[in-house]
């Protein structure tokens, strides 16, 4: 099946017949005005294919930094704009006005601040004039020293959903501005006019053949060049509708295995102390699961490397079946994807497209590193109370929208009190802590573990009834029971009691499902402690 991309540049096959047809043409008849004809509809064509690729970045562009602004995270919006432009990138410069044309954010620190006045700023006169009728187009071809831009200006309108920092009366907050170097389209459009021109003036009795092979090779590289923008599009795009960290590596590991043809991919997450946590995708399972990275595995060795910081550039191995691709943001490990071949080899001719893929993950992951630090509480590794009402509450939109089911524990470390009174505050923080790593090692990958506040603990299970939220309350019940915390010299034991709250057997909003799953929890502590109840027993 072909790729949109690649049908939006089919024309061009098509386009070089038409081209050996006319040189035949022309010197026949009027090669001249033929083949002015040809160069300049190839032109146009091309010209007009970079303004909608540019348009396409605006708009995977503005629809990450909306998303940014709505959670008033300025510091990721200028992050995300520095970012954008790379030397690997044929970006120029990405900044946002605000309503009075000063510059808000810009991947160019330094034009923070100016003001861009648009009935005289020469790069905005061409679309703005004194008339003060709207600009006919969002698109313009700009001069900027000595080079050809596409400008791409988006208008950041004012939606109900800005009223919290804008006023109503507002139509227009800003406008995002791309502007998007011509340099390699006008070259191809260069070497193809010498091609063209130059095989008027050659017998194409004997040079037809070697013209056609010429264009083939420029078009294919075109073809090339627009099959990597559109997946880089795509993938901007992709990775910006996400800064959960969960949510981030399925993203991730979707790209990777479709652009790479991966059959395995694994995704390291760096955690305190010299921790991890390991994700892996294979073709014979076809889901993510965890991963635990033992002695004897390849991979132990690649980590080992990593967590050392001995290598921070993408590699692959001598035989071409396995990539490794760090992302590193001001010295902080952010992640490791490692990607495997079980059949044939990986493309050594993509290392420049990895190179380019790596750099936008790396933003991607470095916002979900700091929305995770936002989100979750310090000690114990767990989401926060607040952040459990916001998933909890996109959890029911699922059920009401696709019917999808979920189930609620509540978890409470029993005699917590007596710890702290006994050991001390320093070793129920241990206990704690021990408790929410027993948690998140008896639940699965989807699962979502909080802490809801002092010893009370959480877990939501996407996709799960009543008989599995028991079982996974089980597994979590016993796990703690058989675990002993050292604190010191002191060997701690604990119990939890759980109650099991199911959606939409049990509740059918966020208020009953916590309620009756309280109420269970309530029941388990008072008829002995240390057991699980469901809420049809409360």
């Amino acid at each position: 099946m072909q790729s949109s991309g690649q049908k939006d540049i089919d024309w061009l096959f098509p386009l070089k017949n038409k081209i050996l047809a006319g040189i035949i043409v022309i010197l026949s008849f009027s090669m001249a005005v033929t083949v002015f004809f040809i160069v300049m509809t190839l032109r146009n064509d091309l010209l007009n294919n970079s303004a909608v690729k540019t348009r396409e970045l605006g708009n995977a562009v503005k629809s990450s930094v909306k998303k940014l602004m709505l959670m008033r995270t300025t510091g990721m919006i200028q992050n995300t704009l520095e970012e954008i432009k790379s030397d690997n990138s044929s970006i120029l410069r990405a900044f946002i006005l605000n309503r009075s044309g000063k510059v808000k954010y810009s991947s160019d620190k330094r034009e923070i601040g100016q003001t861009m006045d648009r009935l005289s700023n020469i790069s905005c006169t061409g679309c703005h004039h004194k008339d003060n009728k709207p600009p006919s187009q969002s698109t313009i071809i700009l001069e900027q020293d000595g080079k050809k831009i596409h400008r791409n200006i988006m208008v950041i309108y004012n939606e109900k959903s800005c009223y919290g920092c804008h006023p109503e009366s507002q139509r227009i907050n800003g406008k995002l501005i791309i502007d998007q170097s011509l340099e390699s389209t006008y070259s191809l459009i260069s070497r193809l006019e010498l091609i063209i021109f130059g095989s008027g003036f050659v017998c194409f009795c004997f040079l037809l053949p070697f013209i056609s092979a010429f264009l083939n090779k420029y078009i294919r590289e075109i073809i090339s060049q627009n099959a990597d923008r559109t997946f880089l599009y795509n993938m901007i795009e992709r990775l910006s509708k996400s800064i959960e960290m969960d949510e981030l590596k399925h993203i991730t590991m979707d790209i990777i295995k479709e652009s790479l043809d991966a059959d395995e991919v694994f995704i390291i997450i760096p955690k305190v102390a010299s921790d991890y946590s390991a994700s892996e995708w294979n073709n014979a399972d076809s889901e993510v699961t965890r991963k635990k990275i033992n002695d004897g595995d390849p991979l132990k060795n690649v980590l080992k490397r990593w967590m050392g910081k001995e290598f921070s550039a993408t590699e692959m191995s001598e035989d071409r079946k396995r990539i490794y691709i760090p992302l590193e943001k001001n010295s902080i490990l952010l992640a490791l994807i490692c990607v495997g071949k079980t059949t044939g080899t990986f493309d050594s001719q993509k290392h420049d497209l990895i190179t380019i893929m790596a750099g936008h993950i790396t933003i991607a992951f470095e916002n979900a590193r700091l929305y995770h630090m936002a989100t979750t509480d310090e000690l114990t590794g767990l989401y926060t109370k607040r952040h459990f009402k916001y998933y909890v509450e996109k959890k029911f939109v699922d059920y009401e929208q696709f019917g999808d089911k979920l189930t609620l524990l509540m978890i409470d470390i029993d005699n917590f009190k007596k710890v702290n009174d006994t050991y001390g505050h320093v070793a129920g923080d241990t206990v704690l802590k021990g408790v929410s790593q027993c948690i998140m090692a008896s639940i699965r990958e989807d699962d979502f573990a909080f802490r809801y506040g002092g010893e009370e603990l959480g877990v939501i299970l996407p996709a799960s009834d009543s008989k599995s939220g028991r079982y996974v309350a089980e597994r979590i019940r016993d796990t703690v029971e058989l675990t002993i915390f050292q604190e010191g010299v002191h060997k701690i034991k604990v119990t939890v009691s759980i109650g099991v709250s199911t959606c939409p057997e049990d509740a059918l909003n966020v208020k009953d499902i916590v309620l009756s799953s309280d109420k269970a929890l309530y029941k388990a502590k008072t008829t002995g402690k240390n057991r699980v109840v469901l809420s049809s027993e409360a």
